[in-house]
């Protein structure tokens, strides 16, 4: 049970490169280290630049991902993204890394399952010089600075059901002042032969104006659902699709986006 919940984690963090973030509510073992590859695709034709919806942008944003998570100790570790992201010939290039160090406080065990608490700290930044606003209209980022904190709760039960709460703080110096508020709601289910999540997702950008275009340095508030399904291949690879859908917001395109991860675990010994 501590090997699956350990690549749940990781199966967790793989699918997340854009707004869920990689901190989740599992924990990996001192001196483990894992790696996955992700392919992220989205598509939209609806974009709200503030509250005004604009209808004839067509826009396609891919991505493949490298991550990575390590073990300090029982109750501390690292998470790292990689993002390469592309829309067109121009617009390319590694896009908005994140780096996290998380801590788990709490560890309880209950009646029905286990109790457990995080909270991380981290830095979102640009890994390259990629075209940004006003430079081009149809950017893949913003080449932001934002100083991240999370904290969350995850209640494990024993039938395999979970559910998690996250909430936290994102503070962005580049190229604006800014603050947002994530939120996320995730419920789950984990077995041997497989694991399935749904979850919803709400983010609030305090104080943002309206853009002047997709991506144009200002933040965004929207509201977003999603899920995932994973099955293991042998004892230390595994393969997951996911799909997400955005269907409100400010400063957003209301898109659909779907993927798929690799998950590799580097063989350990206890």
């Amino acid at each position: 049970m501590i090997r699956l919940l350990s690549l749940l984690w990781f199966i967790l963090l793989s699918i997340s490169a854009s707004a869920q973030g990689p901190i989740d509510g599992y924990m990996k073992r001192p001196g483990e280290i894992d790696f996955a590859l992700s392919y992220g695709y989205e598509h939209y034709d609806r974009y709200y630049l503030g509250n005004i919806e604009r209808t004839n942008f067509d826009r396609t944003y891919q991505s493949l991902g490298l991550f990575m998570a390590y073990g300090f100790e029982e109750n501390l570790g690292l998470v790292a993204t990689l993002p390469y992201m592309w829309t067109d010939s121009l617009n390319r290039g590694f896009q908005d890394g994140q780096f996290f160090l998380k801590y788990r406080p709490l560890r309880k065990e209950t009646t029905k399952g286990r109790l457990d608490g995080i909270i991380a700290g981290g830095v979102t930044t640009a890994l390259s010089r990629y075209p940004i606003s006003p430079e081009s209209d149809n950017p893949i980022g913003e080449r932001p600075l934002i100083f991240e904190a999370r904290a969350l709760v995850q209640h494990n039960f024993n039938n395999g059901f979970f559910v998690m709460a996250k909430t936290g703080l994102s503070f962005k110096v580049r190229p604006n002042t800014q603050t947002a508020i994530p939120n996320l709601l995730r419920f789950g289910y984990a077995t041997n032969k497989f694991y399935t999540d749904i979850w919803i997702e709400g983010v609030f950008a305090l104080g943002a104006e309206a853009n002047d275009v997709p991506l144009g340095q200002e933040g965004s508030t929207f509201t977003k659902f999603g899920g995932v399904f994973y099955v293991p291949i042998g004892q230390y690879l595994g393969v997951a699709v996911n799909a997400a859908y955005t269907f409100w917001g400010r400063n957003i395109g209301i898109s659909p986006r779907f993927g798929g991860s690799l998950i590799i675990k580097v063989p350990y010994k206890e």
